[in-house]
């Protein structure tokens, strides 16, 4: 494997102080790079029932197949550790983007292995060969902002790429994350703070060698012409005054707002319902074009936009701040954003914090909790105050923010058994903003997924009420069509139906998996088809870009199984994790809420999801992955289907296979 890869694994022993290499072919032949290989390395590398803040609990790093090579959007860094967020801990994945990867590969490594526990604070400098521990202590107690520049600064190179860590992670938060330029997702951040470790830091001068360049270069045009089109489609619909997109930075930022309010599919939260009238006023596409100075990003879409609020600042924005204001009910637009660079620089967490701030404003509203629960703070709805207050007492510590700090479920329990009953989440999470009553398949990828992490929200849902706004009653009757052929029925495509969506779930997981293990963003390869795929549908499991990519980067003559395999060998591999800690069937659930309380107004008013019907999707979804239907639990069959044998016989040694 000459072409693609940069060839080595990178172990830091945080513990001892040492550094060593080993390479990293003996990974990528089955799981290829990023999120794949880094599932591998999480379950060979750790031990089972060690705790999130263990030593021994190790970080894995690591830069998709792609990334280097050119292509474009291949660009994802993938970091794996054991999940501080979840109850109980899980494995955690968080997909970044920006530039941290490619630097990786240019220095010389596919994947960082971290382990130990740093004996003061420190960072890892990576040049080339060169790799050194050094001392974080003048950036701790810092946020990532300033312990940017002042590692750029002390290093006297503001080229180099960082992944670092805020005060939240610092003092082990729960919901801190992992930070790199245009922001993180995830909860990871706690892991670094645990192991003393501030940041990571790269710089590298080499380069990777590709089979094709060409070939690269000329798909790289017609995907760049084949997305201005899309671009231009979207203008044009825009001055029909049918649409509302504009620019990549803004479809993020303004589609999920615009589905909801048009196709009336509803809005979960804790004021539960859909006729809020302020909602407008949470959109994103206005407001990004009133305080947008520029655009960035780490491809020539250039998906972020670079926000200068007077009084606050100037920052990047993504699309993850417009998916929760309407939770809270807040319309002031300009505290959303001075909310999002506090999570940014403590390193927080800010669309689960903000879905748990919306429950406290529940439960005030309610009156099951007063201003003392919350020292001091109303927590009203649509208050700016109250959520930022949350963040500073969280990112702190201090008052009710130290018991959230340790995971909204203790903070629950503290205020009583009417709170946690209000409380909803999944293994400790708490959801997005879909509103799973009528969503099954959303509702079952939530139910599956193995992080916690996962973007399975809108896996093959035919949003049918939008697209006849937009005039596309032919595409309509396409996908119908296209949906009996492939799943059977036409009720597959259909949001709150349940015939098809194990299968269209499975195909939206493969595609998401592959990216991961690629390193390809969604915005450049797969986003397009799901977000503006209804005409298209069904969505394949590999798009044929993704093989003739890989092919042309690495010189591998593939085909989409092969690749296809990659993403199921990857999503198993990440099951197994999780099964030799002790998961099974029951751990894949979602809150009681949605089985048992209909929507309460709205067009879809008296809607819930069937538990019987909700529990035959998750039998046919684990028959197709060759798990044991009772446990959930893959069979051996499955394992050395896969090539994973020496997974099987690991779990059968702890007495975690299934017998058939």
């Amino acid at each position: 494997m000459g072409y693609g890869w940069a060839g080595t694994i990178l172990r830091v022993d945080l513990t001892r102080g040492k550094v060593s290499r080993t390479p990293s072919s003996e990974y990528t032949r089955l799981f290829v790079g990023g999120r794949g290989v880094n599932s591998k390395l999480m379950f060979d590398e750790s031990k089972p029932g060690v705790s999130a803040f263990d030593p021994e609990n190790p970080i894995i790093i690591g830069a998709g197949a792609l990334v280097g090579t050119g292509v474009l959007g291949a660009v994802r860094l993938e970091i794996t550790t054991k999940s501080p967020e979840q109850t109980p801990e899980g494995f955690g994945n968080v997909g970044i983007g920006g530039s941290f990867a490619k630097e990786l590969k240019f220095a010389g490594y596919d994947n960082i292995v971290v382990r130990g526990r740093a004996g003061k604070p420190t960072y890892i400098c990576i040049e080339n060969e060169e790799v050194e521990l050094r001392d974080a202590t003048g950036v701790w107690g810092k946020g990532v902002f300033e312990t940017n520049s002042i590692i750029r600064e002390d290093l006297g190179d503001p080229e180099v790429r960082i992944v670092a860590i805020g005060q939240a992670g610092e003092r082990l938060v729960r919901l801190a994350t992992i930070e790199h330029e245009y922001r993180s997702g995830t909860a990871l951040g706690a892991v670094f703070g645990a192991k003393n470790l501030k940041a990571v830091v790269v710089r590298g001068t080499s380069g990777i060698k590709v089979h094709d360049p060409e070939a690269i270069l000329a798909m790289n045009s017609k995907r760049i012409e084949e997305i201005k089109k899309s671009q231009e489609e979207s203008i044009r619909l825009k001055r029909e005054q049918r649409e509302s997109y504009e620019t990549p930075s803004i479809v993020g930022a303004d589609a999920l707002s615009y589905w909801f309010e048009k196709t009336e599919m509803g809005i979960i939260g804790y004021f539960d319902g859909f006729e809020w009238s302020d909602l407008e006023k949470t959109r994103g596409a206005p407001y990004i074009k009133e305080r947008m100075m520029a655009r960035t990003g780490c491809c020539p879409i250039s998906c972020i936009g670079i926000m200068r609020v007077p009084g606050c600042g100037t920052s990047v924005m993504r699309c993850y701040p417009f998916f929760w204001p309407w939770a809270l009910r807040l319309t002031d637009m300009d505290k959303v954003f001075e909310a999002n660079m506090l999570c940014s620089d403590y390193g927080i967490e800010s669309r689960n914090l903000a879905l748990t701030v919306s429950w406290l404003m529940k439960l005030y509203e309610e009156r099951i909790i007063t201003a003392k629960d919350t020292d001091g703070i109303p927590m009203e709805w649509g208050s700016s105050d109250a959520l930022i207050q949350t963040i500073h007492k969280l990112a702190k510590r201090e008052g009710f923010g130290d018991v959230l700090a340790d995971g909204v479920i203790g903070l629950a329990k503290k205020l009583g058994p009417k709170a946690e009953s209000r409380l909803i989440h999944s293994r400790g999470v708490v959801p997005g903003t879909d509103e799973l009553r009528c969503m099954t398949g959303t509702a079952l990828g939530e139910a599956v997924d193995t992080s916690k992490s996962t973007e399975n929200t809108l896996a093959g849902t035919l949003w049918e009420r939008y697209m006849k706004k937009m005039g596309l009653e032919k595409e309509i009757e396409d996908a119908y069509v296209r949906a009996e052929k492939t799943y059977g029925t036409k009720k597959a495509i259909i949001p709150w139906e349940y015939e098809g969506k194990p299968q269209m779930m499975m195909q939206q997981e493969h595609l998401e998996f592959l990216n991961d293990v690629l390193g390809i963003c969604l915005l450049t390869l797969g986003f397009e088809e799901r977000l503006f795929g209804a005409p298209g549908m069904p969505i394949p499991s590999v798009l044929p870009l993704h093989t003739l990519y890989f092919n042309a980067a690495t010189g591998l003559n593939v085909n989409n199984e092969w690749l296809q395999a990659v993403a199921e060998r990857s999503l198993n591999t990440e099951r197994a994790y999780n099964v030799r800690e002790g998961f099974t069937r029951d751990h894949d659930i979602i809150s009681e809420k949605y089985f048992k309380e209909p929507v309460p107004n709205g067009p879809r008013k008296g809607m819930k999801l069937d538990k019987a019907k909700f529990e035959k999707m998750k039998d046919k979804y684990y028959k197709l992955r060759g798990w044991n239907v009772e446990t959930g639990i893959p069979t051996r069959e499955t394992y050395e289907k896969l090539g994973l044998k020496d997974i099987a016989d690991e779990l059968e040694r702890l007495g975690k296979i299934p017998e058939t």
